[in-house]
C-alpha cells in the first residue's frame, strides 16, 4: 500500500513481489493498495493540462520531480514513471495469473487523475480480474 509516491513504489515493489511470489512461501500477498499514485508520462494528459497550475501539484512542480528523481537521461516514459508504456504492461501478467486484488483511489482534483485511469485501463485490457476481487478505481 502507498500514497502519491508511495502509491508508485508499492506497484513497482508489487510486480517485483509478484514475480517471485513462488519464493516468499508461506507469505501470501493478496494484492495492492495505491493511494493517487504518482505516474507521469511525455505527453501531458488532458487533467495535467487543465490542472497545470494546482496550487497542490502543479505542473512544474511534477516535472521537476521527475526531473530529480529519474535516472540520468531519461525521460517521463521510462518505466518508473510510466508503466503503461514499453515493458509495463507485460510486467502485469504476474497479477493476472495470481489473481491479486488492487485498488486504485484517485480524485477528480488531482492533476495526475488521467495516469490513474489510465492504469486501471491498462489492467482491464490485460485481463486482471474487476470488481470485489479485482481492479477497481475509486474516485
Amino acid at each position: 500500500m502507498g500514497s502519491s509516491a508511495g502509491g508508485n513504489l508499492a506497484y513497482h515493489t508489487g510486480l517485483r513481489g509478484a514475480m517471485i511470489a513462488a519464493n516468499l512461501e508461506p507469505l501470501k500477498i493478496k494484492g495492492l493498495i495505491l493511494q493517487q499514485p504518482f505516474f507521469g508520462g511525455l505527453k501531458s494528459t488532458e487533467s495535467e493540462v487543465r490542472l497545470a497550475n494546482d496550487i497542490i501539484l502543479p505542473l512544474s512542480a511534477t516535472d521537476l520531480l521527475w526531473d530529480l528523481s529519474l535516472p540520468i537521461g531519461a525521460d517521463r516514459d521510462h518505466e518508473y514513471s510510466n508503466p503503461t508504456v514499453g515493458e509495463g504492461p507485460k510486467k502485469l501478467d504476474p497479477l493476472k495469473s495470481l489473481e491479486w486484488t488492487v485498488m486504485i483511489t484517485a480524485s477528480e482534483g488531482d492533476p495526475l487523475v488521467d495516469r490513474q485511469r489510465d492504469l486501471v485501463k491498462l489492467m482491464k485490457e490485460k485481463g486482471i480480474q474487476e470488481g470485489i476481487m479485482g481492479i477497481s478505481l475509486i474516485l
